[in-house]
């Protein structure tokens, strides 16, 4: 869903709508006027009640959440205004913030407890901050799909190689030197046990070398 607004050229109304507000359809089609919002906004047009509101985006994205429930196994419960949708190893919240014309995501907070789906309103969650606004529900459902896929494929242990964005490409670098990092850890406890046991049998130095690098690549 873009940032353009709606208009009307054709009657003394300084209301501007989002694109599929049932109020656009009572506006004559020579009489509609499309332009960005922040134009509509200097001009003195106002934002339509009706359409600054998660209803409006439930409403005309509707497609858009059969398609990811169809074949990305997301599951959703709109309950009072909030779109809660849960995935294979995560339940997130999608609310509407007015002032903003957009959405925010909020991500369940860590919990050996299990999720009851059916309240997730009971739930603590937290601010999602890498991602703190979205002019459309569809925008955050690719969002949470693909964050979660990535986690879930971690937590398998699986090694990730392909990347829908850069950000996940980022966080695979990052994990790939972590357990670089592990594995050296663990050849240098290895080697100061080795090193503890070599001093210990009087074991002479020019043998070391040679043990290292077969520590090196056992590994």
């Amino acid at each position: 869903m873009n940032n353009d607004r709606i208009v009307s050229l054709g009657i003394n109304s300084m209301i501007y709508h989002k694109p599929g507000c049932r109020y656009v359809d009572r506006i004559k089609y020579k009489n509609r006027m499309s332009l960005p919002k922040n134009d509509a906004k200097s001009q003195g047009y106002h934002v339509c009640r009706y359409c600054n509101s998660m209803n409006h985006h439930y409403r005309v994205e509707q497609n858009k959440l059969d398609f990811y429930c169809r074949y990305k196994k997301l599951e959703f419960n709109y309950i009072d205004g909030i779109l809660y949708v849960k995935s294979e190893i995560g339940c997130w919240k999608l609310v509407y913030v007015r002032r903003e014309e957009k959405i925010a995501l909020y991500h369940r907070n860590t919990t050996a407890k299990p999720l009851d789906f059916e309240h997730p309103q009971y739930e603590e969650y937290h601010w999602q901050a890498d991602k703190p606004f979205c002019n459309s529900i569809e925008g955050y459902l690719y969002y949470i799909y693909e964050h979660d896929k990535y986690k879930a494929a971690i937590e398998r242990g699986e090694k990730v190689t392909k990347f829908s964005s850069k950000k996940y490409a980022r966080h695979e670098a990052k994990a790939q030197r972590r357990r670089q990092n592990k594995r050296l850890d663990y050849l240098f406890k290895l080697i100061e046990r080795q090193n503890v046991w070599l001093k210990e049998f009087y074991y002479p130095l020019n043998y070391w070398p040679k043990t290292a690098s077969i520590l090196l690549a056992a590994l």
